[in-house]
């Protein structure tokens, strides 16, 4: 939701006619106390609008604001005080949250140092909205402590003047909104694909794939008839390796088609985050060596055998076994690629892109290599480098597992990791 909002407020300004519904005025009222005194501001809001609480929920609307003007003539006497708000579901933003109707007072105390000041400067910045328009407004007071006062509202700053001025918000034109989410969605996407081919990089650093390059290019170059054939099997091997990372994504868009909210509630679920803690721990210490985590032997076996049949059929099993057999390598990375895939809010398509961008970068070696064999001698032989950076992925594991476990903390309150 607060994304949703984020979005709607810097991709969907509706520029036309200027409306005011909330109108200030401002009033000085001297204590008994010498060189004391209480700012009034009031609020006048126009029909069917709400104001929004300096407390309302900052994920929902944006809460009104005030901001004094420092001065060492006078200082601030606690926080600014407000009349009673209404708190109630909101639906436009569809959560609760606390706002004024018709009217709202605020009171701010002041203790002058200096008897000749005469004049207080503050600013309000605000939302207000009614159930078809949103607007923002920044407007700059300038406060006389004799009892007259005005407000300035053209020295709005350029940040409030592009925000407000002479913009709405319509949010009941949906094709902005849609437009918007699905601009964010195809940014978020993208990005999701690099990590994953970041991901799968690292995966092809790691011993069980790097000492597989040379080998399986070498067999596409000898075995086929001709180095265009050879050139040709690659790509399909390639091809089929970004297509069985992409399938690992599917069951997820059935759990998203039933429940489109349950992928995105798991970033928040206690339990959830725990597994994620602790799955996260075990994936570390496979990559410092303490134990392997591997499918079954006889997976691997079958598709070995299935990948002697010639022709695609044969090539697509080809890259199911080095899916099968590199699992203990790049099982970690997939899972920190689930993680943080479904913890988003595209949840299972995010995934897709991700799994896309790790096969990706995976089978990528293999096409380039089998177009420039000349190349493949420079590549540096397998040794104690690759189980460095193996050891070294561990720790980021540990350090993906800390923030999930913080997550939890975060949620729960608990405290642990403050």
């Amino acid at each position: 939701m607060k994304k949703w909002l984020v979005f709607i407020l810097w991709s969907s300004f509706v520029y036309g006619q200027i409306q005011e519904p909330v109108i200030w005025e401002t009033s000085v009222i001297s204590d008994t106390i010498k060189n004391i005194y209480t700012i009034r501001l009031k609020a006048n809001i126009e029909k069917n609008w709400h104001l929004y609480s300096q407390f309302s929920d900052p994920n929902g609307a944006i809460p009104t604001e005030f901001k004094f003007k420092k001065n060492k003539k006078y200082r601030l006497i606690g926080k600014v005080n407000e009349t009673e708000s209404t708190v109630a579901y909101d639906e436009v933003f569809e959560m609760d949250l606390s706002y004024f109707t018709q009217k709202a007072i605020f009171t701010q105390k002041i203790e002058i140092f200096d008897t000749n000041l005469n004049k207080i400067e503050a600013e309000v910045n605000y939302q207000a909205c009614d159930d078809k328009l949103c607007i923002f407004r920044n407007e700059n007071f300038y406060i006389t402590l004799d009892g007259s006062n005005f407000f300035n509202n053209q020295t709005i700053d350029k940040r409030s003047k592009d925000l407000s001025s002479s913009l709405k918000l319509n949010l009941k034109n949906t094709s902005f909104i849609n437009k918007t989410q699905n601009e964010e969605g195809i940014y978020s996407y993208f990005n999701v694909f690099i990590l994953g081919f970041i991901g799968g990089l690292l995966a092809l650093l790691t011993p069980c794939v790097f000492p597989m390059i040379p080998l399986t290019v070498s067999f596409f170059l000898k075995q086929s008839i001709s180095s265009k054939r050879g050139v040709f099997n690659a790509l399909t091997y390639t091809f089929f390796i970004v297509l069985i990372y992409c399938l690992l994504s599917l069951p997820f868009h059935f759990i998203d088609s039933l429940d489109p909210e349950f992928l995105n509630s798991l970033a928040t679920n206690i339990y959830v985050n725990i597994i994620f803690f602790l799955v996260f721990v075990l994936f570390a210490f496979s990559f410092f060596g303490f134990y392997e985590i591997t499918l079954p032997t006889t997976w691997g076996n079958k598709s070995d055998q299935a990948s002697a049949i010639n022709g695609i059929i044969g090539i697509f099993f080809m890259a199911l076994t080095l899916a099968i057999v590199s699992f203990s390598c790049t099982g970690p990375i997939l899972g920190t690629l689930l993680a943080g895939s479904l913890s988003g809010d595209s949840g299972a398509w995010e995934l897709t892109a991700g799994m896309g961008g790790f096969g990706f970068a995976l089978g990528l070696p293999f096409a380039l290599f089998a177009m420039f064999p000349n190349v493949l001698s420079r590549l540096p032989q397998s040794g104690g480098w690759l189980n460095t950076i193996k050891v070294s992925l561990g720790f980021i594991e540990l350090a993906l597992a800390l923030k999930f476990l913080s997550n939890a903390d975060l949620v729960a309150h608990w405290g642990i990791l403050k």
